[in-house]
């Protein structure tokens, strides 16, 4: 296993390898941040009811901003959509760390929710475009998310010790945003100077194919059009599942084990390693199991896992749940962006791009939006529940719909 994780990151091309370690800051940036928000928001007086709303106005702004986003991203180029996203992501981060009024913290939110729509609207389709196979998309697309997480998890557990460390006015969590968005500022930074632009290239394969114009492609076109909407609908579940607990596991380990910011920050830390973990093998697993095989397994265990977690237990249990449960849910997760967009041909890939965030967005959305009120109610168990029927729903997405077509479109493009 490790040699065949060595040899991956041995045959990636240089632009890729550029790529994957700028993505070592942004997940730093991104674990303190996601750890800190609720517990500052808390802190200033804000409700349970209150975050559920701001968080899942964050992922309907991100939706709603998406489509636009795909025609920006052809005028712009990939490289310039995903700097300007999170030299955004860097200002929210400010703009949280001095503002203390609903109305600042829903505009930085906002800030926030615009970066990202510029990021996932650009990075995966940025990163694939320095690929030379299909092979080298999925192996990137792992490694990249490895490593996000790898460095999320580790920024997590700074984010338990930073507002120690650097305890600020507002509240205590204050001067840990700015840290968190000078790790994001540099990562930005260092992209614009790394990395390539294809941008040039990219408009001359859009502007020179002729055959877009012929009646004789329409009926592929639709066909085309059916199978992005049919992927769009399965990420639509997998948004709804992580809206449901990911945002709000700090505060469903606080209040419903009393614990301890500094445990639940190296929890989530080690939960982060998990998702390394979970990135890493999967590959592997699917170039040993194939993409069917995986698919189901992947769907199977998550469901028993998180049903796991809705009862009745000592913390200890939970948090050995929480952190199979991350494998599981990265692996699952990273194999549906990775092979949808594989299969996804270049030139729908900007539209697919945001339709996929989109349909993410509504799905976290409402998510967001639901769990927000009820853990207003102290239901900590329900969420769970809740996220195993969806994973159920998932399932049969999936095999009726997306499966028979997912296969032939991979297999099609060896």
């Amino acid at each position: 296993m490790w040699t065949y994780t060595v040899n991956l990151v041995r045959d990636l091309s240089p632009s890729v390898k550029r790529f994957i370690a700028t993505e070592s800051l942004f997940g730093i940036g991104v674990g303190i941040f996601s750890l800190i928000l609720n517990l500052h928001l808390l802190d200033l007086g804000f409700s349970k009811g209150d975050i559920g709303k701001i968080t899942s106005l964050g992922a309907l702004t991100i939706g709603l901003a998406s489509l636009p986003a795909g025609f920006i991203v052809k005028r712009v180029g990939r490289k310039a959509m995903l700097v300007a996203g999170m030299l955004l992501c860097f200002l929210s981060l400010v703009v949280l760390g001095l503002g203390i009024s609903l109305g600042a913290v829903t505009g930085a939110q906002l800030i926030w929710s615009l970066g990202i729509t510029a990021i996932v609207n650009s990075e995966i389709q940025l990163i694939f475009q320095y690929c030379r196979s299909k092979k080298e998309e999925t192996s990137a697309y792992s490694l990249l998310f490895a490593i996000f997480t790898f460095f999320t998890g580790l920024g997590t557990w700074l984010g338990g010790f930073l507002p120690d460390w650097l305890p600020g006015h507002t509240t205590m969590y204050q001067y840990a945003f700015f840290v968190a968005g000078g790790c994001l500022a540099l990562s930005g930074i260092l992209r614009g100077l790394l990395l390539p632009s294809t941008h040039a290239r990219l408009n001359s394969v859009e502007v020179g194919g002729p055959q877009a114009a012929k009646p004789s492609v329409q009926p592929k076109r639709r066909h085309a059009m059916y199978f992005l909407l049919l992927l769009s609908l399965l990420i639509f579940n997998s948004g709804f599942t992580f809206g449901l607990l990911s945002p709000f596991l700090n505060v469903i380990l606080k209040f419903r084990f009393q614990m301890e910011d500094g445990n639940i920050s190296g929890l989530l830390a080690l939960s982060g390693f998990f998702f390394f973990i979970g990135s890493i093998v999967m590959p592997y697993v699917v170039e040993r199991w194939g993409s069917r095989r995986t698919f189901i397994f992947l769907f199977l265990y998550n469901m028993v896992v998180v049903a796991l977690m809705a009862l009745a237990m000592p913390a200890s249990i939970f948090a050995v749940l929480l952190l199979i449960r991350g494998t599981g849910f990265t692996m699952l997760n990273n194999l549906m962006d990775s092979e949808s967009m594989s299969a996804v041909g270049e030139e729908d890939r900007n539209l697919f791009a945001g339709m996929r965030t989109v349909s993410r967005s509504i799905g976290n959305t409402i998510a967001s939006y639901w769990a927000g009120y009820i853990l207003a109610g102290n239901h900590y168990s329900l969420p769970f529940l809740i996220t195993a029927v969806a994973l159920l729903v998932g399932f049969v997405i999936y095999a009726w719909f997306v499966q028979g077509m997912l296969d032939k479109r991979l297999q099609g493009q060896q």
